[in-house]
C-alpha cells in the first residue's frame, strides 16, 4: 500500500517541475544567508567604528551589537531552514549538499540538471 502511494506521488511531479522545486528552495537558503550575513558584517563595521571614536558612543555600541545579534539570529533561522527544506519533492529525503550528485539517493528522481 505504502508503494503505491509513492508511485502516486512520483507521477504527480513532472522531472522538470522537480528540478525547479528544488532550485527554488536553494534560491531561498542562499539568499537568506547572504542578507544574514550582511547584517552580522555591518554590525562588525559598526562596531570598529564605535572602536575608532575618540569619544564614547553607546548608541553606535548598541546599533552594532543589535545588527550582529539580528545577523546571527537570521544564520541561524537560514541553518533551520536549510534543514527543512534541502528534501526531495517526491520522496522527502534530505538531500545534503548535491555537489555532483544529480538523482535522489533514495527515489533516485532527478533533482539537478547535469552540466
Amino acid at each position: 500500500m505504502q508503494n503505491e502511494s509513492e508511485d502516486i506521488a512520483r507521477r504527480e511531479l513532472a522531472p522538470n517541475e522537480i528540478i525547479r522545486i528544488v532550485k527554488e528552495r536553494y534560491r531561498i537558503c542562499r539568499y537568506l544567508s547572504a542578507v544574514a550575513a550582511a547584517w552580522v558584517t555591518c554590525g562588525c563595521l559598526m562596531y570598529f567604528v564605535w572602536l575608532g571614536l575618540a569619544y564614547s558612543n553607546s548608541i553606535l555600541r548598541m546599533v552594532a551589537f543589535v545588527l550582529q545579534t539580528v545577523g546571527f539570529a537570521a544564520l541561524t533561522f537560514a541553518y533551520a531552514l536549510k534543514l527543512a527544506t534541502y528534501r526531495c519533492p517526491v520522496c522527502d529525503v534530505s538531500l545534503g549538499r548535491l555537489k555532483d550528485e544529480y538523482l535522489c539517493p533514495n527515489c533516485n528522481a532527478q533533482v539537478k540538471l547535469p552540466k
